[in-house]
Protein backbone atom coordinates (compact mmCIF):
# COMPACT_ATOMS: atom_id res chain seq x y z
CA UNK A 1 0.00 0.00 0.00
CA UNK A 2 1.25 3.07 -1.07
CA UNK A 3 1.77 5.95 1.54
CA UNK A 4 -0.66 8.83 1.88
CA UNK A 5 0.42 11.96 1.65
CA UNK A 6 -0.73 13.26 5.28
CA UNK A 7 1.82 10.35 6.90
CA UNK A 8 4.12 11.83 4.57
CA UNK A 9 4.30 15.49 6.16
CA UNK A 10 3.64 13.76 9.53
CA UNK A 11 6.65 12.10 9.17
CA UNK A 12 8.45 15.11 8.10
CA UNK A 13 7.02 17.16 10.73
CA UNK A 14 8.43 14.22 13.67
CA UNK A 15 11.70 14.40 11.56
CA UNK A 16 12.43 18.49 12.12
CA UNK A 17 10.95 18.24 15.53
CA UNK A 18 13.63 15.77 16.63
CA UNK A 19 16.17 17.80 14.65
CA UNK A 20 15.52 21.04 16.40
CA UNK A 21 15.40 19.33 20.02
CA UNK A 22 19.27 17.61 19.36
CA UNK A 23 20.40 20.96 17.66
CA UNK A 24 18.93 22.80 20.58
CA UNK A 25 20.41 20.30 23.23
CA UNK A 26 23.59 20.45 21.29
CA UNK A 27 23.94 24.18 22.04
CA UNK A 28 22.51 23.81 25.32
CA UNK A 29 25.48 21.45 26.31
CA UNK A 30 27.84 23.74 24.46
CA UNK A 31 26.66 26.96 26.01
CA UNK A 32 27.15 24.98 29.99
CA UNK A 33 30.47 23.99 28.67
CA UNK A 34 31.58 27.26 27.77
CA UNK A 35 30.19 29.06 31.22
CA UNK A 36 32.03 26.55 33.58
CA UNK A 37 33.41 28.83 36.29
CA UNK A 38 37.06 29.20 36.24
CA UNK A 39 39.62 27.35 38.11
CA UNK A 40 41.92 28.48 40.94
CA UNK A 41 46.11 27.60 41.10
CA UNK A 42 47.58 29.37 43.40
CA UNK A 43 51.50 28.63 44.10
CA UNK A 44 52.13 29.75 47.91
CA UNK A 45 55.96 30.32 48.64
CA UNK A 46 57.89 30.55 51.98
CA UNK A 47 60.25 33.51 51.26
CA UNK A 48 59.40 35.05 48.37
CA UNK A 49 60.08 38.64 48.63
CA UNK A 50 58.75 41.60 46.20
CA UNK A 51 62.31 42.50 45.74
CA UNK A 52 63.17 38.35 44.66
CA UNK A 53 62.60 38.98 41.00
CA UNK A 54 62.40 41.75 38.30
CA UNK A 55 60.02 41.97 35.43
CA UNK A 56 62.89 44.01 34.08
CA UNK A 57 65.71 41.26 34.17
CA UNK A 58 66.30 40.08 30.76
CA UNK A 59 65.07 36.72 30.95
CA UNK A 60 64.06 33.80 29.12
CA UNK A 61 60.30 32.71 29.70
CA UNK A 62 61.04 29.43 28.36
CA UNK A 63 63.21 29.16 31.34
CA UNK A 64 61.75 31.81 33.99
CA UNK A 65 58.01 31.26 34.88
CA UNK A 66 58.07 34.79 36.74
CA UNK A 67 59.00 36.63 33.50
CA UNK A 68 55.95 34.39 31.94
CA UNK A 69 53.45 36.26 34.50
CA UNK A 70 55.73 39.53 33.63
CA UNK A 71 54.57 39.38 30.69
CA UNK A 72 50.84 37.89 31.34
CA UNK A 73 49.63 38.77 34.55
CA UNK A 74 48.76 41.54 37.03
CA UNK A 75 52.04 42.46 39.45
CA UNK A 76 51.43 44.26 42.74
CA UNK A 77 54.54 46.32 43.38
CA UNK A 78 52.86 46.61 46.91
CA UNK A 79 51.47 43.74 48.72
CA UNK A 80 52.18 42.77 52.16
CA UNK A 81 51.52 40.01 54.30
CA UNK A 82 49.40 39.87 56.96
CA UNK A 83 52.17 37.97 59.39
CA UNK A 84 55.56 36.96 59.24
CA UNK A 85 54.42 33.34 60.28
CA UNK A 86 53.32 31.14 57.32
CA UNK A 87 50.60 29.51 59.26
CA UNK A 88 48.84 32.97 59.87
CA UNK A 89 49.75 34.29 56.71
CA UNK A 90 48.31 31.43 54.94
CA UNK A 91 45.24 31.34 57.18
CA UNK A 92 44.75 35.15 56.09
CA UNK A 93 44.80 34.41 52.70
CA UNK A 94 42.26 31.36 52.89
CA UNK A 95 39.58 33.52 55.49
CA UNK A 96 40.15 36.83 53.93
CA UNK A 97 40.67 37.91 57.51
CA UNK A 98 43.62 39.41 59.56
CA UNK A 99 45.18 37.10 62.17
CA UNK A 100 43.79 38.55 64.88
CA UNK A 101 40.41 37.39 63.15
CA UNK A 102 40.89 33.94 61.90
CA UNK A 103 43.05 33.52 65.45
CA UNK A 104 45.54 31.54 63.33
CA UNK A 105 48.94 33.13 64.84
CA UNK A 106 51.11 29.99 64.53
CA UNK A 107 51.60 26.43 63.50
CA UNK A 108 50.36 25.07 67.02
CA UNK A 109 47.28 27.37 66.48
CA UNK A 110 44.02 25.96 65.10
CA UNK A 111 41.53 28.91 62.62
CA UNK A 112 38.71 29.67 64.50
CA UNK A 113 36.04 27.22 63.57
CA UNK A 114 33.58 29.61 62.56
CA UNK A 115 35.52 31.83 60.14
CA UNK A 116 34.39 30.72 56.65
CA UNK A 117 37.18 29.49 54.33
CA UNK A 118 37.68 30.09 50.54
CA UNK A 119 38.06 26.43 50.54
CA UNK A 120 35.26 25.50 51.75
CA UNK A 121 33.00 28.17 49.37
CA UNK A 122 35.24 26.70 46.83
CA UNK A 123 33.31 23.35 47.62
CA UNK A 124 30.23 24.68 47.66
CA UNK A 125 30.44 26.01 44.44
CA UNK A 126 31.27 22.18 43.77
CA UNK A 127 34.94 22.72 42.69
CA UNK A 128 37.50 19.78 43.70
CA UNK A 129 39.76 21.26 46.36
CA UNK A 130 43.76 20.14 46.90
CA UNK A 131 46.25 21.27 48.96
CA UNK A 132 49.88 20.41 49.05
CA UNK A 133 51.57 21.29 52.21
CA UNK A 134 55.41 21.73 51.49
CA UNK A 135 56.93 21.41 55.40
CA UNK A 136 55.93 20.41 58.52
CA UNK A 137 55.07 24.00 59.55
CA UNK A 138 51.48 23.62 57.52
CA UNK A 139 49.28 21.04 59.15
CA UNK A 140 46.11 19.53 59.19
CA UNK A 141 46.26 20.72 63.41
CA UNK A 142 45.44 24.51 61.64
CA UNK A 143 42.50 23.78 60.73
CA UNK A 144 42.92 25.12 57.33
CA UNK A 145 42.35 21.26 56.27
CA UNK A 146 38.42 22.59 56.31
CA UNK A 147 36.95 22.34 52.67
CA UNK A 148 39.94 20.16 50.84
CA UNK A 149 38.86 16.95 49.45
CA UNK A 150 43.00 15.91 48.85
CA UNK A 151 45.27 17.43 51.95
CA UNK A 152 48.46 16.52 51.87
CA UNK A 153 50.88 16.85 54.50
CA UNK A 154 52.93 14.17 54.62
CA UNK A 155 54.70 14.29 51.28
CA UNK A 156 57.49 16.29 53.09
CA UNK A 157 58.49 13.86 55.53
CA UNK A 158 59.75 11.40 52.43
CA UNK A 159 62.79 14.75 51.72
CA UNK A 160 66.09 14.13 53.77
CA UNK A 161 65.64 17.94 54.89
CA UNK A 162 61.56 18.19 55.10
CA UNK A 163 61.04 20.41 52.42
CA UNK A 164 59.20 18.85 49.53
CA UNK A 165 60.37 19.61 46.11
CA UNK A 166 58.02 22.08 43.64
CA UNK A 167 58.95 19.71 40.56
CA UNK A 168 57.12 16.30 42.50
CA UNK A 169 54.35 19.03 44.07
CA UNK A 170 53.50 20.22 40.55
CA UNK A 171 53.75 16.47 39.17
CA UNK A 172 51.36 15.49 42.10
CA UNK A 173 48.49 18.26 41.00
CA UNK A 174 48.81 18.02 37.20
CA UNK A 175 47.85 14.24 37.70
CA UNK A 176 45.19 15.44 39.90
CA UNK A 177 43.68 17.85 37.61
CA UNK A 178 43.64 15.29 34.80
CA UNK A 179 40.71 13.18 36.73
CA UNK A 180 38.13 15.22 35.90
CA UNK A 181 37.14 17.76 33.92
CA UNK A 182 35.05 19.76 36.94
CA UNK A 183 36.00 22.95 38.17
CA UNK A 184 38.94 23.05 40.72
CA UNK A 185 40.64 25.11 43.22
CA UNK A 186 44.52 24.00 44.02
CA UNK A 187 47.24 25.38 46.44
CA UNK A 188 50.54 25.04 46.60
CA UNK A 189 52.47 25.82 49.51
CA UNK A 190 56.23 25.19 48.98
CA UNK A 191 59.29 26.19 51.03
CA UNK A 192 61.80 25.64 49.13
CA UNK A 193 63.81 29.14 49.49
CA UNK A 194 64.16 28.37 53.27
CA UNK A 195 66.46 25.48 51.78
CA UNK A 196 70.03 27.55 50.96
CA UNK A 197 72.15 26.22 47.86
CA UNK A 198 73.26 22.72 48.40
CA UNK A 199 76.72 21.60 47.27
CA UNK A 200 78.43 23.56 44.75
CA UNK A 201 76.01 24.79 42.35
CA UNK A 202 76.10 28.30 40.73
CA UNK A 203 72.29 27.88 40.12
CA UNK A 204 70.86 29.38 43.02
CA UNK A 205 67.59 27.91 45.13
CA UNK A 206 65.74 30.40 43.76
CA UNK A 207 66.26 30.56 39.74
CA UNK A 208 65.42 26.79 39.83
CA UNK A 209 62.42 27.24 41.73
CA UNK A 210 61.41 29.75 38.93
CA UNK A 211 62.59 27.36 36.28
CA UNK A 212 60.19 24.62 37.67
CA UNK A 213 57.82 27.32 37.87
CA UNK A 214 58.05 27.59 34.25
CA UNK A 215 57.69 23.87 33.56
CA UNK A 216 54.75 23.48 35.23
CA UNK A 217 53.41 26.76 33.90
CA UNK A 218 54.15 24.51 30.29
CA UNK A 219 52.71 21.88 31.46
CA UNK A 220 49.11 23.86 32.10
CA UNK A 221 49.03 25.45 29.13
CA UNK A 222 49.90 21.78 27.51
CA UNK A 223 46.65 20.79 29.21
CA UNK A 224 44.79 23.41 28.07
CA UNK A 225 44.39 24.43 31.86
CA UNK A 226 46.51 27.98 31.48
CA UNK A 227 44.26 30.13 29.72
CA UNK A 228 40.89 30.07 31.42
CA UNK A 229 41.71 30.06 34.66
CA UNK A 230 43.45 32.17 37.26
CA UNK A 231 46.98 31.08 38.23
CA UNK A 232 48.54 32.87 40.99
CA UNK A 233 51.87 33.25 42.63
CA UNK A 234 52.06 34.64 46.54
CA UNK A 235 55.33 35.06 48.75
CA UNK A 236 54.02 34.13 52.20
CA UNK A 237 56.72 36.50 53.74
CA UNK A 238 59.48 38.03 52.77
CA UNK A 239 64.16 37.64 53.45
CA UNK A 240 65.79 38.84 56.20
CA UNK A 241 68.95 39.84 54.39
CA UNK A 242 69.29 43.26 55.54
CA UNK A 243 71.15 43.25 58.73
CA UNK A 244 68.91 43.79 61.44
CA UNK A 245 70.66 42.89 64.75
CA UNK A 246 67.96 43.24 67.25
CA UNK A 247 65.66 41.21 64.70
CA UNK A 248 65.10 37.59 64.25
CA UNK A 249 63.07 36.13 60.79
CA UNK A 250 59.86 36.00 62.84
CA UNK A 251 60.48 39.09 64.37
CA UNK A 252 61.70 41.19 61.48
CA UNK A 253 58.13 43.76 60.28
CA UNK A 254 60.64 46.08 58.00
CA UNK A 255 59.42 45.87 54.21
CA UNK A 256 62.30 42.99 53.45
CA UNK A 257 60.60 40.78 55.66
CA UNK A 258 56.93 41.61 54.44
CA UNK A 259 56.61 43.24 50.86
CA UNK A 260 56.20 40.01 49.13
CA UNK A 261 55.74 39.14 45.29
CA UNK A 262 52.29 38.67 43.97
CA UNK A 263 50.72 38.35 39.97
CA UNK A 264 47.45 37.09 39.35
CA UNK A 265 46.44 36.02 35.93
CA UNK A 266 43.43 36.07 35.34
CA UNK A 267 41.26 33.96 32.60
CA UNK A 268 40.90 35.47 29.39
CA UNK A 269 39.26 34.45 26.18
CA UNK A 270 41.09 32.97 23.40
CA UNK A 271 42.38 35.56 21.24
CA UNK A 272 42.69 37.86 23.75
CA UNK A 273 45.73 39.98 24.67
CA UNK A 274 46.61 38.81 28.74
CA UNK A 275 46.43 40.96 31.43
CA UNK A 276 49.90 42.03 32.38
CA UNK A 277 50.74 45.64 34.28
CA UNK A 278 51.38 46.39 37.42
CA UNK A 279 49.36 47.56 40.67
CA UNK A 280 51.23 50.22 42.83
CA UNK A 281 48.00 50.20 45.29
CA UNK A 282 48.83 48.51 48.89
CA UNK A 283 46.97 45.41 49.14
CA UNK A 284 47.76 42.64 51.86
CA UNK A 285 47.29 38.67 51.91
CA UNK A 286 43.93 39.25 53.68
CA UNK A 287 42.61 41.23 50.34
CA UNK A 288 43.78 39.03 47.77
CA UNK A 289 41.66 36.23 50.31
CA UNK A 290 38.42 38.27 49.80
CA UNK A 291 38.99 39.09 46.17
CA UNK A 292 39.00 35.56 45.39
CA UNK A 293 35.89 34.94 47.64
CA UNK A 294 33.91 37.22 46.11
CA UNK A 295 34.72 36.12 42.81
CA UNK A 296 34.06 32.51 43.07
CA UNK A 297 30.89 33.52 45.07
CA UNK A 298 30.05 37.74 44.31
CA UNK A 299 27.65 37.77 47.20
CA UNK A 300 30.35 36.51 50.06
CA UNK A 301 30.70 38.63 52.79
CA UNK A 302 33.47 38.92 55.70
CA UNK A 303 33.00 40.94 59.18
CA UNK A 304 34.26 44.20 58.39
CA UNK A 305 36.75 46.29 60.60
CA UNK A 306 36.26 50.31 61.05
CA UNK A 307 39.90 50.50 61.32
CA UNK A 308 41.98 48.00 59.87
CA UNK A 309 39.25 46.91 56.80
CA UNK A 310 39.97 44.10 54.10
CA UNK A 311 39.95 45.46 50.26
CA UNK A 312 38.03 43.34 47.28
CA UNK A 313 40.33 43.95 44.50
CA UNK A 314 38.07 41.73 42.12
CA UNK A 315 37.39 44.51 40.16
CA UNK A 316 40.65 44.36 38.49
CA UNK A 317 39.70 41.31 36.45
CA UNK A 318 35.56 42.04 36.29
CA UNK A 319 33.73 43.71 33.58
CA UNK A 320 31.53 46.86 34.43
CA UNK A 321 33.30 46.99 38.14
CA UNK A 322 34.99 49.92 38.91
CA UNK A 323 37.53 50.98 41.56
CA UNK A 324 36.90 51.59 45.08
CA UNK A 325 37.14 54.76 46.72
CA UNK A 326 39.59 56.17 49.38
CA UNK A 327 41.95 53.60 48.94
CA UNK A 328 44.94 55.60 49.70
CA UNK A 329 43.70 56.45 53.49
CA UNK A 330 43.46 52.70 53.93
CA UNK A 331 46.34 51.40 56.32
CA UNK A 332 47.62 47.76 56.78
CA UNK A 333 48.69 45.64 59.91
CA UNK A 334 51.62 42.81 59.82
CA UNK A 335 51.83 40.88 62.78
CA UNK A 336 54.81 38.93 64.44
CA UNK A 337 54.06 36.44 67.01
CA UNK A 338 57.20 35.38 69.74
CA UNK A 339 57.15 31.88 69.19
CA UNK A 340 58.84 31.11 72.24
CA UNK A 341 55.66 32.00 74.47
CA UNK A 342 52.80 29.92 74.37
CA UNK A 343 50.75 32.62 75.34
CA UNK A 344 49.98 35.29 72.46
CA UNK A 345 52.78 37.71 72.62
CA UNK A 346 52.82 40.59 69.35
CA UNK A 347 54.90 43.27 67.47
CA UNK A 348 52.95 44.88 65.03
CA UNK A 349 53.69 47.35 62.05
CA UNK A 350 51.18 49.38 60.12
CA UNK A 351 51.84 50.58 56.49
CA UNK A 352 50.24 53.70 55.33
CA UNK A 353 51.11 55.40 51.94
CA UNK A 354 54.41 55.86 51.76
CA UNK A 355 54.87 55.40 55.85
CA UNK A 356 55.60 52.08 58.06
CA UNK A 357 55.22 52.30 61.43
CA UNK A 358 56.68 49.50 63.81
CA UNK A 359 56.38 48.60 67.22
CA UNK A 360 59.60 48.44 68.89
CA UNK A 361 61.48 49.64 72.29
CA UNK A 362 61.56 52.73 71.29
CA UNK A 363 58.71 52.90 68.50
CA UNK A 364 60.17 53.04 64.23
CA UNK A 365 58.59 55.48 61.68
CA UNK A 366 59.82 55.21 58.13
CA UNK A 367 58.87 57.13 54.78
CA UNK A 368 59.69 54.52 52.30
CA UNK A 369 59.78 57.45 49.96
CA UNK A 370 63.22 58.58 50.44
CA UNK A 371 64.67 55.19 52.92
CA UNK A 372 64.02 52.61 50.79
CA UNK A 373 66.41 50.60 53.03
CA UNK A 374 64.44 51.69 56.16
CA UNK A 375 67.32 52.42 58.07
CA UNK A 376 66.17 56.37 59.16
CA UNK A 377 63.54 56.39 62.71
CA UNK A 378 62.06 59.65 61.91
CA UNK A 379 60.35 59.52 65.18
CA UNK A 380 62.50 62.39 66.99
CA UNK A 381 61.98 64.47 64.17
CA UNK A 382 58.35 63.64 62.96
CA UNK A 383 56.46 66.33 62.49
CA UNK A 384 53.14 67.43 64.27
CA UNK A 385 51.21 64.75 61.68
CA UNK A 386 53.18 62.19 61.74
CA UNK A 387 53.35 62.01 65.85
CA UNK A 388 49.35 62.11 65.44
CA UNK A 389 49.64 59.32 63.12
CA UNK A 390 52.25 57.39 66.05
CA UNK A 391 49.65 57.92 69.20
CA UNK A 392 46.96 56.84 67.16
CA UNK A 393 48.28 53.81 66.29
CA UNK A 394 49.93 53.25 69.92
CA UNK A 395 46.07 53.57 70.94
CA UNK A 396 44.64 51.11 68.11
CA UNK A 397 47.16 48.71 69.36
CA UNK A 398 46.14 48.62 72.40
CA UNK A 399 43.01 48.19 72.08
CA UNK A 400 43.54 45.26 69.76
CA UNK A 401 45.72 43.61 72.14
CA UNK A 402 42.77 44.37 74.95
CA UNK A 403 40.26 42.61 72.52
CA UNK A 404 42.42 39.80 71.56
CA UNK A 405 43.92 39.51 75.01
CA UNK A 406 47.22 39.68 73.47
CA UNK A 407 50.44 40.99 75.80
CA UNK A 408 53.21 43.25 73.68
CA UNK A 409 56.56 41.64 72.27
CA UNK A 410 59.37 43.22 73.54
CA UNK A 411 62.20 41.05 73.70
CA UNK A 412 62.97 39.77 69.89
CA UNK A 413 66.06 37.70 70.61
CA UNK A 414 65.54 34.47 71.62
CA UNK A 415 68.41 32.67 73.94
CA UNK A 416 68.75 29.94 71.88
CA UNK A 417 69.75 32.44 68.73
CA UNK A 418 72.79 29.95 68.24
CA UNK A 419 70.74 26.53 68.54
CA UNK A 420 68.51 28.00 65.56
CA UNK A 421 71.33 28.52 63.31
CA UNK A 422 72.79 25.28 63.80
CA UNK A 423 69.83 23.68 63.41
CA UNK A 424 68.60 25.62 60.22
CA UNK A 425 71.93 24.91 58.66
CA UNK A 426 71.52 20.95 59.49
CA UNK A 427 68.31 20.48 57.50
CA UNK A 428 68.80 23.18 54.63
CA UNK A 429 72.45 21.90 53.86
CA UNK A 430 72.46 18.16 54.08
CA UNK A 431 76.14 18.32 52.39
CA UNK A 432 77.46 19.94 55.06
CA UNK A 433 76.01 17.40 57.80
CA UNK A 434 79.43 15.81 58.62
CA UNK A 435 80.85 19.07 58.96
CA UNK A 436 78.40 20.18 61.18
CA UNK A 437 77.97 17.00 63.37
CA UNK A 438 81.60 17.40 64.15
CA UNK A 439 81.52 20.90 65.41
CA UNK A 440 78.61 19.55 67.74
CA UNK A 441 80.96 17.29 68.93
CA UNK A 442 83.86 19.47 69.86
CA UNK A 443 81.39 21.94 70.92
CA UNK A 444 79.86 19.47 73.51
CA UNK A 445 83.03 18.02 74.67
CA UNK A 446 83.80 21.41 75.73
CA UNK A 447 80.53 22.73 77.56
CA UNK A 448 78.56 19.55 77.84
CA UNK A 449 75.64 21.25 76.93
CA UNK A 450 73.20 19.24 74.99
CA UNK A 451 70.67 20.01 72.02
CA UNK A 452 68.81 17.90 69.65
CA UNK A 453 71.87 18.10 67.18
CA UNK A 454 73.83 16.53 69.93
CA UNK A 455 71.51 13.11 69.87
CA UNK A 456 71.83 13.42 66.33
CA UNK A 457 75.13 13.20 66.28
CA UNK A 458 75.25 10.41 68.74
CA UNK A 459 73.16 8.70 66.24
CA UNK A 460 75.72 8.95 63.38
CA UNK A 461 78.66 7.95 65.64
CA UNK A 462 76.90 4.89 66.33
CA UNK A 463 76.04 4.02 62.50
CA UNK A 464 79.30 5.07 61.42
CA UNK A 465 81.06 3.01 64.25
CA UNK A 466 82.94 5.91 65.60
CA UNK A 467 84.02 4.53 68.65
CA UNK A 468 86.87 6.58 69.47
CA UNK A 469 84.42 9.42 69.47
CA UNK A 470 81.61 7.54 71.60
CA UNK A 471 84.73 6.32 74.49
CA UNK A 472 85.25 10.31 74.72
CA UNK A 473 81.73 10.82 75.38
CA UNK A 474 81.62 7.93 77.69
CA UNK A 475 79.42 5.63 76.05
CA UNK A 476 80.54 1.99 74.33
CA UNK A 477 78.44 0.18 71.81
CA UNK A 478 77.79 -3.46 72.80
CA UNK A 479 76.55 -5.65 69.19
CA UNK A 480 74.82 -7.99 71.30
CA UNK A 481 72.33 -5.78 72.94
CA UNK A 482 69.60 -6.23 70.89
CA UNK A 483 66.64 -4.89 73.34
CA UNK A 484 66.64 -1.29 72.71
CA UNK A 485 66.60 -0.54 68.75
CA UNK A 486 62.89 0.30 69.09
CA UNK A 487 63.26 2.77 72.24
CA UNK A 488 66.48 4.11 70.25
CA UNK A 489 64.25 5.20 67.07
CA UNK A 490 61.98 6.58 69.15
CA UNK A 491 64.48 8.71 70.79
CA UNK A 492 66.30 9.96 67.37
CA UNK A 493 63.05 10.59 66.11
CA UNK A 494 62.03 12.68 69.01
CA UNK A 495 65.12 14.32 67.93
CA UNK A 496 64.51 15.07 64.64
CA UNK A 497 61.17 16.60 65.46
CA UNK A 498 62.76 18.94 67.81
CA UNK A 499 65.78 19.64 65.30
CA UNK A 500 63.51 20.78 62.84
CA UNK A 501 61.86 22.68 65.65
CA UNK A 502 64.41 24.55 66.48
CA UNK A 503 65.35 25.68 62.87
CA UNK A 504 62.07 26.67 62.00
CA UNK A 505 62.03 29.15 64.67
CA UNK A 506 60.14 26.72 67.55
CA UNK A 507 57.40 26.70 65.29
CA UNK A 508 55.29 24.21 67.22
CA UNK A 509 56.31 25.30 70.85
CA UNK A 510 57.73 22.08 72.40
CA UNK A 511 60.89 23.39 73.03
CA UNK A 512 62.31 22.33 75.95
CA UNK A 513 65.58 24.23 76.88
CA UNK A 514 66.00 22.26 80.04
CA UNK A 515 66.09 18.53 78.26
CA UNK A 516 69.41 16.30 78.50
CA UNK A 517 69.51 15.28 75.02
CA UNK A 518 72.56 12.75 75.56
CA UNK A 519 70.57 10.75 78.46
CA UNK A 520 68.55 7.74 77.47
CA UNK A 521 67.50 4.43 79.03
CA UNK A 522 69.77 2.83 76.27
CA UNK A 523 72.68 5.13 76.40
CA UNK A 524 72.65 4.42 79.95
CA UNK A 525 72.63 0.49 79.60
CA UNK A 526 75.58 0.86 77.45
CA UNK A 527 77.78 3.00 80.27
Amino acid sequence: MMPSKLSFYKVLKVSLFCLVVTTAGLLSLSSCQSKQPPSFIIVAVDRLSFNSFACSDEKSSASSGLTLLCKEALRFTHAYTTSTQSAAALGSILSGSYPYTHQLHRSLDRIHSKQKLLSELADQKNYRTSFLSGSPTILKKTGLSRGFDVFDDLSFLERKNYLSDFKIQSQTTLNWIKESSDPFFAILYNSELESLNEGQSEVSTFEKLDEKLSNFFSELKAQNQWENNFVIVVGLQGESDYSRPEDTMSSNLHSENTNVTLFIKPPRQMGDEGIHWKVDNPVNLADLGYSLMKTIEPTALITLDEHFSVLDFSYLWKKNETEPKNLENRKLLIEAINPWCSALETRFAIVYKNFIYIESKIDELYNTLNDGLETINITRVATVIQNDFINENRIKLAALRALNFQSKWTEYKSENENLITTNREYWSKPNSRNALLESEFAHFKKTKISQPLTALMLQSFVTSNKLDQLKILGLKIDNKILNYEKEKENYYDEARRQSINLSIENAWAIWENNQNWVQSTFIKEYQ
